[in-house]
């Protein structure tokens, strides 16, 4: 991957980038914007009377149903794990640097707490690189741990303690519904002004944060970010190949576990139960099938990259993986434009196959801009700015030519 500029401010060549790591974050935000386009549309916050009114068809509650059983918390999950990975890879190309790589990346997570701050007030509650920032300094303590302990406490975390925290809830806490919360946030995002949409996400954002339930959804992001460390630790990224066998082996066990537990997912089976044993055990389903489509997909996609061909088109993807953060934000921006009622006004108005269609489509334009753009500079633009906070001073943005170069 790429260097930081020399400390006079000329540019260095860049290393080799691990394209396959590109390539699958790239391909975790078709996911995250899949999940995210129901928020945005406003079928989240809707009682099941408002959006059976504009999904009545067969064909809109099959794609609600395919969206929970492939795609919901699959894709974040899938996302977490990738931040994991690029803390190791950053941390060992500062080293290499003889930077003081900690430092450097705790000044990293602390400009991506700002930004997830602006991010989330300013435009959606949603957020979620605060909580990558938040949880992430907590990572360099884990560097130091041994490969099976390591493995063990993101698999406890990613899992086992969602769980718990769900039995625990169930038995001393009563679950609050949250309706009045989604009522509220329909009204302002709909039809509201910029600072209603403002105070709504305030108390929305507040009201997620504050939840108990948020407590194991935020164990389980840590859990990804430590699969990531793992992961990064212990395999050859660079050589898939040599991980061809492995990587069989976790697409079978990762399908058959996530079929289970995202069939109980994507069913509500068990759901709303008041006995704590029945809703930790229904957790710990669902959380460990969220976590088997999660490698699985990742298993598939490297399994596909070893092949030249499909490697070809997977490469594709790429340069939108190199701007995922730009990408995230302008997601943001784009389901605001659309759906809130202070611009295009379209929330509760848009069936589920159609916000389908216009996902496929949105990310085909995005996978585009994103070749486009990275052919000319690079990093991408959230990216840059986010570099040249870390490092202190403005970053190269455009590409040498290498005969100039």
């Amino acid at each position: 991957m790429d260097h930081a500029p020399a400390p006079d401010g000329a540019s260095e060549p860049a290393s080799p980038r691990h394209v396959f790591v590109d390539a699958l974050r790239g391909f975790a935000l078709f996911g995250v914007m899949a999940a995210n386009l129901l928020i945005f549309a406003g079928i989240t916050y809707m009682t099941d009377g408002q959006r059976d009114a504009i999904s009545p068809s067969f064909l809109d509650r099959a794609v609600l149903f395919l969206e929970l059983l492939f795609i919901e918390n699959k894709f974040m999950g899938l996302f977490s794990t990738l931040f994991g990975v690029s803390f190791w890879l950053f941390l060992t190309r500062a080293q290499a640097r003889h930077d003081r790589g900690t430092i450097l990346f705790y000044r990293r997570i602390g400009w991506l707490f700002v930004i997830g701050c602006l991010h989330g007030w300013l435009l959606w509650a949603f957020d979620i690189l605060r909580f990558y920032a938040l949880w992430a300094v907590l990572l360099p303590l884990f560097v130091s741990w041994r490969p099976r302990r390591l493995l063990a406490a993101a698999l406890a975390a990613s899992t086992v303690i969602p769980a718990l925290v769900t039995y625990v809830r169930v038995l001393v806490f009563p679950a609050p519904s949250g309706a009045e919360f989604d009522a509220m946030a329909l009204a302002a995002f709909s039809s509201g002004s910029y600072r209603e949409m403002l105070v709504a996400n305030w108390r929305y954002d507040w009201y997620l944060t504050n939840s108990i339930g948020q407590i194991g959804y935020q164990v389980a992001v840590f859990g990804r970010l430590l699969l990531g460390l793992y992961l990064a630790r212990t395999m050859a990224l660079s050589d898939l190949e040599s991980h061809r066998t492995l990587l069989k082996r976790v697409l079978l066990a990762g399908a058959t576990v996530g079929a289970v537990g995202n069939t109980v997912f994507a069913t509500g089976w068990l759901a709303g139960s008041v006995d704590p044993m029945r809703a930790g055990a229904r957790r710990l389903l669902v959380e460990s099938g969220f976590l088997g489509f999660t490698l699985a997909y990742a298993s598939l996609l490297a399994l596909a990259f070893l092949r030249p061909g499909l490697r070809r088109v997977l490469g594709l993807l790429a340069p939108l993986g190199q701007m995922a953060l730009t990408c995230y934000l302008l997601q943001t921006v784009a389901g605001v434009a659309v759906f809130y009622g202070l611009a295009g006004g379209w929330m509760g108005r848009v069936a589920p196959s159609v916000l389908a269609v216009g996902c496929i489509a949105g990310y085909l334009v995005q996978v585009a801009l994103a070749r486009a753009w990275m052919g000319r500079f690079r990093f991408g633009p959230a990216e840059w700015l986010w570099r040249s906070l870390t490092y202190g001073q403005r970053q190269p943005l455009r590409r040498i030519p290498a005969a100039t170069a």
